[in-house]
């Protein structure tokens, strides 16, 4: 038993040691430079059954949380508890911590108030109450704010945070009906927080690499919080010799380790000794957490290899501000077919993060490795090889076997990996008739932080004569946000026979939005700049082919009916005045301007009948002429005598000789000359 056991003792550690030497290595590699406890704001949030502290003011809701007291009490009342689960390992120095929690009082003059702050920390706790002086609330708004001295102690990873307030007594004072008093937290507007020394985090130099001339450095965050260390801290810097270090650095993580990769290009060349330095702004006000240590390397004039750094685990999506995105979209609605076809051409051009991640993946396309995300990990290799693959560029056989893969995992990877609802951005993938997708890599195929084009032909039978939404809000909100912003262009075009009618957008004022009518065709047009991820809107219209929404026969109706109203108009003035009626003319064009910028035919024909009715009125109210109706003008002709009445006969013509008829007695007359 005893040889079997140090048998097995022998094969456990002979198994085990490469992963303890590479165990060893890390931490030797890594450098501790920073954090001791540094002050921090932690926000009251959650509902009754989830309090909570948190550091980051994106974790804080549009609605505050709240709890009323609306009867004096003389015994003790739990108002609320918040949690902070997991305590960076540490020493907590001996400090003054702030409380503060926003309050109301309605219908009562003020509140006499016993409260109590309780902090407690594993077997540690510490308390303060409210002072006599100042235990009295007054009517309105305020904030309730206590000191509690909290003595030095260590918190080890398994260590909460918990805070505790308390009431004893609660007395109104000249209280009316519906006296109440009310607790609120948790909101933007609400930020009711303690204020806290504590171990935030640890942050680890990472030993240099060196690839030519390029020299990636790295550092290593360690904290209870994971990758929303990065993503809600306001600012993380590196900085080489006191300089700056350019670019967009590379984010990983590896459980609830963050490292974050920038590539320094200014070594001079060989060996030479830098001070790194890494700066961390983890929270707006309060100081910032750095640390630096100094590291020798030698570089040589090989050049690097994309000139970024490559990491060997799937990069981070965000960094917690977002990356940037611009949407082209191009629509055109036909009669096909005997019925409507909505053909769609979106281009989606996507930057820093996002672009990296994505070049990422399709280098990796066919990687077995059980540690990439779900998104990744279903696309198969098919004629990938070992070879392509992890190669540091997108070789055209990845491009093509991404962008024929895209046909069925589309939906997947852009709703999971990119945060786009598919749906609402590009319509239903099982409705398309046809799907094609292509990917530009805007003339660089390496794995580098440069903009990806995702651009997606399709079309689709839409039923006719119902509403339907072009595009609604698309992206997916997150708390630690994918896109920092977007920027759309839609273009969306009818035939002359079709319509695109009743085109409207909704819950959003933050577009510049127009529509156009021509006899060939209707037009959309909507166009927004640097837009926030959540903004909300919805664009509909009305496809049709009926011939009363047409572009091209609601335009020669208009002109038409114009053009009646107007001779009916003339035919009523023929023995009156038209002056007025021409001056009415200058009508015309607000029933043109209602046909070209796209107005329902309803409108249009609301609009014709008023003119027609003005005309009218204008034709009947016209003052008549002097003289009877008009006649037309007659010729001055010479005029001569009959010779045997005397009656003056008007000569019509130069020909001779001429006979006619004197218009008196009806006698021949003869001119020959």
């Amino acid at each position: 038993m005893r040889q079997a056991f140090l048998l097995t003792c022998v094969l456990m550690l002979t198994v085990m040691s490469p992963f303890l030497s590479h165990v060893e290595a890390a931490s030797s590699d890594d450098t501790l430079v920073c954090c001791d406890a540094a002050p921090v704001e932690l926000f009251l949030i959650g509902s009754e059954s989830n309090k909570r502290l948190t550091p980051f003011v994106a974790d804080l809701a549009e609605e505050p949380q709240s709890v009323g007291v609306e009867t004096s009490i003389s015994s003790q009342e739990s108002i609320g508890r918040w949690l902070l689960p997991n305590t960076w390992a540490g020493t907590v120095p001996s400090s003054t911590w702030s409380f503060s929690i926003n309050y109301e009082v309605v219908n009562a003059a003020g509140v006499q108030l016993n409260a109590t702050v309780t902090v407690s920390v594993g077997s540690k706790s510490f308390s303060a109450e409210t002072e006599p002086g100042s235990s009295f609330l007054a009517q309105g708004s305020g904030s309730l704010n206590l000191d509690i001295d909290v003595e030095s102690f260590t918190t080890s990873g398994s260590s909460n945070i918990e805070v505790e307030l308390t009431v004893q007594t609660v007395l109104f004072s000249v209280p009316g009906a519906d006296a109440k008093l009310e607790f609120f937290w948790g909101s933007e507007s609400e930020d009711s927080s303690i204020e806290a020394t504590i171990p935030l985090l640890d942050i680890f130099m990472v030993e240099p690499e060196v690839e030519g001339s390029d020299v990636y450095l790295a550092v290593r965050l360690d904290s209870p919080w994971g990758l929303t260390t990065l993503a809600m801290a306001e600012s993380i810097t590196l900085k080489v010799n006191g300089n700056p270090v350019s670019g967009d650095p590379i984010e990983t993580a590896v459980g609830d380790t963050v490292r974050v990769t920038w590539t320094w290009t200014g070594a001079a060349g060989g060996e030479e000794t830098i001070n790194v330095e890494v700066e961390l702004q983890f929270q707006p006000g309060q100081p910032s957490l750095r640390g630096s240590t100094t590291y020798t390397v030698e570089t040589f004039d090989t050049g690097g290899g994309t000139g970024t750094y490559y990491p060997p685990d799937e990069p981070l999506r965000t960094d917690g501000g977002g990356s940037s995105m611009i949407l082209d979209i191009s629509m055109t609605l036909e009669n096909r077919d005997g019925g409507l076809m909505l053909e769609r051409v979106t281009s989606i051009t996507v930057d820093d993060e996002i672009a990296f991640w994505m070049r990422w993946g399709m280098d990796h396309i066919g990687d077995e490795n059980p540690a990439l995300s779900p998104m990744l990990r279903a696309f198969s290799a098919g004629p990938v090889t070992d070879e392509d693959r992890v190669s540091r560029f997108v070789e055209d056989v990845e491009l093509a076997e991404f962008e024929r893969q895209m046909v069925n995992l589309g939906p997947m990877y852009m709703n999971a990996g990119l945060g786009l609802d598919t749906e609402e951005l590009l319509g239903d993938f099982r409705a398309f008739n046809e799907l094609k997708i292509e990917v530009d890599l805007n003339g660089q195929s390496g794995v580098i932080n440069h903009p990806v084009t995702l651009r997606f032909s399709t079309t689709e039978v839409v039923e006719d004569g119902k509403r339907i939404d072009l595009l609604r809000n698309f992206i997916v909100v997150q708390p630690a946000p994918l896109w920092s912003d977007f920027t759309l262009t839609l273009d969306a075009r009818s035939s002359s026979l079709t319509a695109l009618s009743n085109s409207i957008v909704r819950e959003s004022t933050a577009f510049d939005f127009s529509v156009s009518r021509l006899p060939w065709g209707d037009r959309i047009h909507l166009e927004g700049e640097d837009l926030d991820q959540s903004e909300n809107f919805a664009l509909s219209t009305l496809p049709t082919a009926n011939l009363i929404y047409a572009p091209l026969s609601l335009s020669v109706l208009t002109l038409v009916g114009l053009l009646v109203s107007f001779v009916v108009g003339l035919r009523l003035t023929r023995s009156r005045r038209r002056t007025y009626l021409y001056v009415e003319l200058v009508l015309v064009p607000l029933v043109l301007l209602v046909t070209l910028f796209g107005y329902p035919p309803v409108f249009i024909g609301t609009a014709l009948g008023a003119i027609a009715l003005i005309w009218l009125v204008t034709a009947i109210a016209s003052p008549r002429l002097v003289g009877g109706p008009r006649n037309p003008a007659r010729a001055n002709h010479p005029k001569i005598p009959c010779p045997a009445c005397q009656t003056m006969n008007a000569v019509t013509t130069d020909e001779r000789p001429h006979r006619f008829k004197c218009s008196g007695c009806q006698r021949v007359i003869k001119l020959v000359a």
